[in-house]
């Protein structure tokens, strides 16, 4: 038996990843593992070594003929990752009920739909990695029915972890505040807007980043419970777990306030 085998490919869904974060992950991914990402609107099947599937994951018929036709070609999915998402900022009273039902049927609710429909099968995922945010460990001002969402995310992950444990490891990756996201006009001055040093402190994330860990944990044989990425992730869930509670809110209220 030759032990230098390489290993075998998997089959990966990517939600959301025609475009964006998902996107740079799938494009990392097709170079050893056989990837299928899902778009609203699919321009064409394939595209280099990354395939594409039309999904609305607010819809449950679109999802059930989305992994029908992944599973009928490929016979199974060896990997999940739930990336598809969409960001809503600005004051949190300002936004409507159905904005906040719109943002948790797509952040939240979209995963769940997918993950209902392929553990309806006889052949379980290894794995499901979780792309939840420092935003779903730590609530930004302005931030809130986001924030909500990924909470949401990060706490039907840890129990999906447990539950499914015994055929499939599930695991929550949170990255910190995005290069690429930085660009993008927000309702207020951000921190590293308003105190400069912060630039330095805490370097923006870049979805290249994240894409090699994603990498990195389809590859291990074990992955932990939560994955943060980038050094903002990092130091806020430092502080949060070993400061005091009224210091880290004078932080906050500090650096708010700040013009």
């Amino acid at each position: 038996m030759n032990s230098m085998l390489p290993p075998k490919k998997k089959v990966i869904l990517i939600t959301g990843g025609a475009t964006g974060l998902g996107h740079v992950i799938a494009e990392e991914l097709c170079r050893e593992h056989t990837v299928y990402c899902t778009s609203r609107d699919v321009k064409q099947e394939q595209e280099g070594g990354i395939r594409y599937v039309r999904m609305d994951i607010t819809s449950e018929s679109d999802v059930r003929e989305a992994i029908s036709q992944i599973r009928n070609k490929e016979g199974s999915i060896d990997v999940i990752i739930n990336n598809a998402g969409v960001t809503l900022s600005g004051p949190t009273l300002d936004f409507s009920a159905e904005d906040f039902k719109m943002l948790l049927d797509t952040n939240v609710v979209g995963g769940f739909r997918i993950l209902k429909e392929v553990f309806r099968h006889n052949e379980k995922p290894e794995r499901v990695i979780n792309i939840t945010s420092l935003n779903g460990f730590f609530s930004f001002p302005n931030f809130g029915i986001y924030s909500a969402s990924k909470f949401a995310s990060e706490a039907l992950g840890l129990a999906l972890r447990y539950e499914l444990g015994a055929t499939t490891q599930v695991v929550n990756v949170s990255p910190g505040a995005l290069l690429a996201e930085s660009q993008k006009k927000m309702p207020h001055k951000t921190a590293r807007e308003k105190i400069k040093i912060l630039n330095w402190l805490m370097p923006l994330t870049t979805k290249e980043d994240v894409a090699r860990v994603i990498a990195k944990l389809v590859r291990a044989k074990r992955v932990p419970a939560q994955v943060r990425i980038g050094r903002d992730a990092f130091i806020i869930h430092t502080l949060q777990r070993c400061l005091p509670g009224f210091m880290f809110d004078k932080i906050v209220f500090f650096v708010w306030r700040k013009h």
